[in-house]
């Protein structure tokens, strides 16, 4: 998934010849401690935060204290590489920029939860199966027939490396516990844990 389908379009944008008191007022509007700061034609060229603008005489610019951050994401970077930057970054949020560096949006850590919870399909009604799969191809490939041939439709599926297996956490579309767990067993498949999710 794209940085551009989950960034936030609503955010706190000034010029960076915007005064003091612009500065504030935007902060003031979207209950936030910063603005997004762009030139003439909409290029990203910083941040301002409140907290640089508290000694500034309000018809003054904004231009001296505008701080260039070292992490920003592209619009069309992978939402999993913009949760990357955040936990390397810590910052409160991130510019969303074009190849032009034109600020498309911003995307905070809410935005990043937002895209985790569509990702694992936790907003959907289903049945999820947690199993230990050996780490080699074809693993997954034989679990997804068995669910196919039983008209069981995957809603999401995630995997995370353990000494040579893989974690791996299954959403189907089936909010029949009981009938996931039959089909497992014919098969011969193992499994760890079936719950079944209301999705909201």
């Amino acid at each position: 998934m794209f940085v551009k389908y989950w960034m936030n379009q609503d955010f706190p944008s000034i010029r960076i010849n915007s005064t003091v008191q612009e500065a504030l007022s935007v902060m003031r509007k979207y209950k936030v401690d910063y603005c997004v700061t762009t030139d003439e034609s909409g290029k990203f060229q910083g941040f301002v935060y409140k907290s640089n603008l508290a000694d500034s005489e309000l018809d003054s610019s904004v231009f001296d204290h505008v701080v260039f951050p070292d992490f920003y994401a592209y619009e069309d970077s992978y939402i999993e590489e913009a949760a990357l930057t955040f936990r390397e970054s810590h910052e409160a949020c991130l510019a969303v920029v074009d190849q032009e560096l034109n600020v498309k949006g911003i995307i905070t850590l809410s935005e990043i939860l937002e895209a985790f919870v569509a990702i694992t399909a936790m907003d959907e009604p289903g049945t999820r199966v947690l199993m230990k799969l050996e780490d080699k191809p074809g693993q997954l490939k034989e679990i997804f027939d068995v669910l196919a041939q039983n008209k069981m439709n995957v809603l999401s599926v995630n995997t995370i490396k353990e000494d040579g297996f893989r974690r791996v956490s299954i959403k189907v579309d089936t909010c029949e516990p009981e009938e996931l767990a039959k089909t497992l067993k014919i098969f011969g498949i193992e499994y760890d844990r079936i719950t079944r999710e209301e999705g909201f």
